[in-house]
């Protein structure tokens, strides 16, 4: 039977499809994730302390949450609708132009102005560019809305009512956005905030109630049943590209190499895209795993993505800012961010039972759970990290990293083999047992004793010792609790 659409992948059952990722979803979502990493470049005014650095860490996360409010919300429509046609590709297409053209007016907004009969020109710019390219996005995705309302959809009107309810949703939301030129640039960044927890208030009503009833209207909230593959595979593939870009941007210093006469200016280069690559690298193998082996679902498990690629897009420009200028404020902002993404891991791996879509095993989830106690004490380490001076938190950032790497160099349960689309059973070996979980985290108490004592020069008097005796008596108690559940037999 030929395809009516190429986002669809039918079985040997016609009346049963598969959707799949189309082409067009996919070129959308490159054009997507180059518009997150261009929203990078307001961390470059991110210096010390000051409200300058804090306003430039809040404009890209701002930039952030509404770039990703755009994605979720076309992928949400073509996750339940089947629709090919020229029409759709040309506004998906003039959505994508939007927001990198969004991106771009935002760093217009933040450029200093040069010459005292210039002052406030680039803001006036920059802001007005802005207003207009953030309310043509809204009305142009509330548009492709509306469009697909009016098509006829097989199977019911739920869809139908759901679509246009959400059209005009977002086309009032856009008139809140365009009526933002109403105040001064300095206001209108608070403006695009209100209107947008306004719109999407639903999360905000039902936080600290969750049985409270939402202002919103029923078909906003009760959403259609969705295509929980596509929807995934949509974020894999959308993580995936933000990663590429990511190692893009890291690349960076490898363009500086224009002079093979000396030896330092072509190996520096080299050595600070090495770390960033492997640091990058690290992080999406562990995060990949909950995709690859799990094949995570579920509104947590997106929620958690977005924000460890946020963290990991702002990581990746401190990185590269630390490793050609250290800095004290850079330093403390990776290192807790890094920490954050850590504990974010961390989570994953450790609610992994729930959110699974195949049925993992016992020694699977298990597996999980080492590695999410593993991640919280690099998050914990990232953290404390950040008390130090800036030679001690490398050393210590360094020492994670390389553990991780190492840790995942040799772990081979994680892994899932195919063959002929079969999906077999991953290997289980050293560390399926809690004897070995306990002696790793003794041996890590040894180390971390060892950095203190020698390395740091810390007195074993001091509250200092909690760092390593704490890990060594907990891995003695996984082994004497584990020798006692298996030989204490219950009556």
């Amino acid at each position: 039977m030929p395809q009516l659409d190429p986002s669809l992948a039918y079985t040997k059952d016609t009346s049963i499809y598969v959707k799949k990722v189309s082409w067009l979803e996919l070129f959308f979502d490159l054009v997507f994730a180059l518009a997150l990493t261009m929203s990078a470049k307001s961390l470059e005014n991110v210096n010390d302390f000051s409200k300058e650095s804090w306003m430039a860490l809040g404009e890209f996360l701002l930039i952030f949450i509404f770039l990703i409010m755009f994605w979720y919300r076309h992928m949400l429509l073509m996750n339940r609708f089947d629709h090919s046609s020229f029409v759709v590709t040309i506004m998906t297409l003039f959505i994508g132009f939007i927001v990198v053209a969004f991106t771009q007016f935002i760093r217009i907004w933040r450029i200093p102005d040069i010459g005292i009969e210039n002052i406030g020109k680039n803001a006036d710019l920059g802001s007005f560019l802005a207003t207009i390219a953030m309310f043509l996005g809204v009305l142009v995705l509330a548009a492709l809305y509306f469009f697909f309302s009016a098509r006829m959809i097989p199977g019911g009107a739920n869809e139908k009512v759901w679509a246009r309810t959400s059209a005009k949703h977002m086309a009032l939301e856009s008139l809140g956005y365009l009526l933002a030129l109403l105040v001064t640039p300095a206001i209108r960044p608070f403006w695009f905030i209100a209107v947008f927890i306004y719109f999407n208030r639903y999360p905000f009503e039902t936080f600290i109630n969750p049985k409270k009833q939402s202002t919103l209207h029923p078909a906003l909230i009760n959403l259609l049943p969705e295509n929980v593959k596509h929807k995934m595979e949509r974020i894999g593939l959308f993580s995936l590209l933000v990663y590429g870009l990511i190692l893009i941007l890291a690349a960076a210093p490898l363009l500086e190499i224009d002079d093979t006469l000396s030896v330092a200016k072509v190996i520096n280069p080299m050595i600070i895209f090495g770390q960033i690559f492997l640091y990058v690298s690290v992080i999406w193998f562990i995060h990949y795993r909950m995709f690859e082996v799990a094949e995570a679902k579920g509104n947590q498990f997106a929620t958690m993505t977005f924000i460890i690629l946020t963290l990991l897009v702002a990581n990746t420009f401190f990185m590269k800012i630390l490793l050609k200028e250290p800095s004290q404020a850079i330093s403390i902002f990776f290192a807790v961010s890094s920490g954050l993404m850590m504990a974010i891991l961390a989570t994953l791996f450790w609610n992994v039972k729930g959110m699974q879509s195949v049925s993992l095993g016992e020694n699977m989830i298990f597996v999980f759970k080492q590695w999410a106690f593993l991640l919280y004490i690099a998050a914990g380490a990232f953290i404390v990290s950040s008390f130090f001076d800036m030679n001690i938190m490398q050393l210590i950032w360094k020492i994670i990293i390389i553990t991780l790497f190492i840790c995942a160099l040799f772990e081979l349960r994680l892994s899932v083999e195919y063959y002929m689309g079969t999906r077999f059973k991953p290997h289980f070996k050293f560390f399926d047992s809690l004897n070995m979980t306990g002696i790793s985290f003794i041996v890590l108490g040894g180390i971390i004793f060892f950095v203190m004592t020698t390395l740091l020069r810390k007195d074993l008097a001091s509250w200092w010792m909690l760092t390593w005796v704490a890990p060594t008596l907990f891995g003695i108690f996984v082994i004497i609790n584990n020798m006692l559940f298996n030989r204490i037999k219950p009556n």
